[in-house]
């Protein structure tokens, strides 16, 4: 059996972003050591704080080492036919095949994880990180997160394992690890390998090219793959690999592309297994007004879309007036709010609640206008739209730095500017997607507000929603 065993510490904790700055791999044949590499790189960005302390590798180290495509082909000639073998493979496998593909050249090859091999040969244990592993076995290392180090660990745990364990039980064990899962029987492992390993969306398709499902993820492959593993626990998933006929995919320059589009082709191709993000012909909009005494009252209203401008009125959003109606019930008893003043219950007198001790009176006059408002408020603020943040619209852009591929969304007022109509929609789905993006502070360089409303020039963005 061949095999490598492999370590790389990285500029940072993003697969797609940071680079590796050293690598260490071991390749052992038959359980004979063959071939060590030991190697610095460069990784001509910025290597965060935060691993200089871990790793105690310092910038100027780096400054003179060679780039990773100065030693590609080395590092590629060493791997050629093993089974890569990392604690937590999917780290040190990503970031190589990631460092490879951003000079044009592919690396696949099996993956071997440690960890896995660990808790599936020691379940009694809870923790099965390295460091855990060192201590629990006695293992020596002289330097902790060093690549060539933690590789040399990762062998010398493998080799503990070969030891403790008979033949047919580490057979057993890595085959099961190594499972991977079958497919329809309309795909083969080259549909897969095909697969992009980057953020994107996945179309599944059925008979007659019925659209199936849509997903999204920031790698398609991995994400597609793991239907085929769950499929004996869900029913929906062994229903879609049983009708799957074909695979389409849309690659973006990040997550923020495919979530959007992931919305736009749920509304637009309506997935007979999305239950999410479907098209609905109306939503229920919850808005109020006042009646005589100053008393807030909701409004429940059916609508086919929101007028941006008056977003800011709009207290909350719902499916059915159904749901709407017991959202505002359970908030009214949440709060102590008058279920007569908010015209959810008609009765002469008190209301219900009241009556016991569950209103603070204001259907009888023992409370004031002011004060039951201000818990009205209170009590719908969870599904208030946020007010627009911005002056101005805002370009938000993406991009992959492994493909070099840039997009470029143009918003404003929580609506994506579209190419084809001046109009702004808004679109409630959308709308979430941009609040936890827009709010997430590792995005805000992401973000530009448009100097001036004039500079709205759609056509000179590359990728507009």
């Amino acid at each position: 059996m061949k095999l490598a065993f492999v370590d790389v510490e990285t500029s940072g904790s993003h697969m797609r972003h940071d680079r590796i700055i050293e690598i260490g791999i071991l390749r052992v044949e038959n359980g004979r050591l063959t071939r060590t590499y030991n190697q610095l790189i460069n990784p001509e960005m910025p290597v965060a704080p935060f691993i200089q302390d871990l790793t105690g590798i310092d910038p100027s180290e780096l400054e003179f080492a060679p780039t990773f495509e100065q030693v590609k082909e080395e590092i590629l000639e060493i791997l050629d036919g093993v089974i890569f073998v990392a604690h937590n493979v999917r780290f040190d496998y990503g970031f190589l095949r990631n460092e490879f593909r951003r000079y044009g050249m592919g690396f696949m090859t099996k993956q071997l994880c440690t960890v896995k091999l660990s808790r599936a040969l020691f379940p009694e244990y809870r923790r099965h990180n390295l460091d855990s592993i060192i201590d629990r076995f006695n293992l020596r290392i002289n330097y902790r997160h060093r690549a060539y180090d933690d590789a040399q660990i990762i062998w010398k745990f493998y080799d503990y394992l070969i030891a403790k364990f008979s033949e047919i039980k580490i057979e057993q064990t890595i085959e099961k690890v190594m499972f991977r899962p079958s497919l329809p029987p309309t795909l083969t492992e080259k549909h897969i390998e095909a697969l992009p390993d980057g953020p994107g969306v996945y179309i599944f398709y059925g008979p007659e090219k019925l659209p199936l499902y849509i997903g999204k993820s920031i790698n398609i492959r991995d994400r597609v793959l793991s239907h085929f593993e769950s499929d004996q626990n869900s029913s929906r998933e062994f229903n879609i690999k049983q009708q799957l006929q074909e695979i389409d995919t849309i690659t973006t320059a990040g997550e923020f592309g495919a979530l959007l589009t992931e919305a736009k082709l749920i509304k637009e191709m309506q997935p007979i297994y999305n239950r999410r993000l479907r098209l609905l012909k109306t939503i229920v909009v919850v808005t109020k007004t006042s009646d005589k005494k100053g008393f807030f009252v909701p409004l429940i209203e059916q609508v086919k879309q929101i007028d941006p401008d008056t977003v800011d009125d709009v207290l909350a959003i719902f499916p059915t007036k159904k749901v709407a109606k017991e959202y505002l019930i359970r908030q009214a008893q949440k709060y102590g709010l008058c279920q007569k003043i908010l015209a959810l219950e008609k009765a002469t007198g008190s209301c219900f609640a009241y009556k016991i001790e569950q209103c603070n009176g204001a259907c009888v006059g023992k409370e004031n206008h002011l004060a039951h408002n201000i818990r009205f408020i209170e009590a719908l603020s969870e599904y208030k739209i946020k007010q627009w943040p911005f002056q101005r619209p805002i370009v938000i852009t993406d991009y992959d730095p492994i493909d070099a591929k840039k997009e470029e969304y143009l918003v404003d007022k929580w609506c994506l500017i579209s190419q084809e109509s001046d109009e702004l929609i808004f679109d409630y789905d959308i709308y979430k997607i941009l609040v936890r993006y827009i709010y997430k502070k590792t995005n805000q360089h992401n973000i530009h507000q448009l100097s001036r409303q004039s500079d709205l020039h759609r056509n000179s963005y590359s990728l507009i929603y």
